[in-house]
């Protein structure tokens, strides 16, 4: 093989050089457009069994009582959603999903829930969540996967706070505090 010219050494070892350096030097920080969300909003979850109930057990293991405790135990809910804890303050949206029981001691439970809104501000819009956590814990948090609308790509998290428990009508508002970023 014939020896490059000494022009033509130059400007390969030139080229090389400013590819290196184009692929090591961090590109500057883009504004890549996301808002930050924060929000709460209050669940009203009925799982009394009545026909006015938001939360049901859908299947189970057979001969075993199908709960919040037992192992195996499927659930879909469809929650009101309101702006504050009060049943009749500002509706916002609905909380619907599937959860079950996924440790065979009844701590756990797996979550898989669309927050679908209906207020005038994100009319249309959706937050996913989906986690695994103790649902024996006084705060249980959960990752946001994605989102719709004006949460488009939404991701962060939730926090779920028990608010109050009226056990005689099996009725518990759940404070859902909401942490996301999103395009």
């Amino acid at each position: 093989m014939a020896a490059l010219p000494i022009n033509t050494k130059v400007v390969v070892l030139l080229v090389l050089g400013i590819s290196m350096v184009m692929f090591t030097i961090p590109a500057g920080k883009a504004d890549d457009g996301l808002k930050q969300t924060i929000l709460s909003v209050y669940f009203h979850d009925h799982s009394s069994g009545s026909p006015d109930s938001t939360v049901r057990a859908v299947v189970g293991f057979p001969g075993k009582l199908w709960n919040l405790t037992q192992f195996g135990t499927l659930f879909v809910s469809d929650d009101p959603l309101t702006e504050g804890p009060d049943p009749e303050s500002a509706p916002v949206g609905r909380g619907q999903g599937i959860f079950v029981t996924t440790s065979l001691d009844g701590v756990n439970t797996h979550v898989s829930l669309s927050i679908v809104f209906t207020n005038e501000a994100y009319n249309g819009s959706t937050i996913q969540v989906q986690g695994n956590s103790d649902q024996m814990k006084a705060v249980r948090e959960y990752g946001v996967v994605s989102g719709t609308g004006k949460f488009r790509y939404a991701s962060g998290y939730v926090t779920f706070e028990n608010f109050s428990f009226n056990s005689s009508i099996s009725y518990a508002v759940i404070r859902c505090n909401i942490s996301i970023h999103h395009y």
